[in-house]
């Protein structure tokens, strides 16, 4: 598992433990950085196979392609 995907699952945990108003203030500010960072990785094809990616869409993607060229 990426330490990205590690800091967005923690960031969730703090979106959903926040008040109303900040909770709006992080969340668009994570939508942003969700694109940028959707923008930066590949659908990962064999994470279904992988019962350790569970949670969000940012587990089922591929961080590190170097080694994939």
């Amino acid at each position: 598992m990426s330490n990205v995907a590690l800091a967005r699952d923690l960031l969730e945990l703090v979106v959903r433990r926040l008040p109303p108003c900040a909770r709006r203030d992080l969340e668009a500010l994570l939508a942003r950085l969700d694109d940028e960072l959707w923008r930066r990785t590949l659908p990962d094809p064999f994470a279904y196979r992988e019962s350790h990616r569970r949670g969000g869409w940012w587990h089922w993607r591929l961080y590190d392609t170097s080694d994939l060229l």
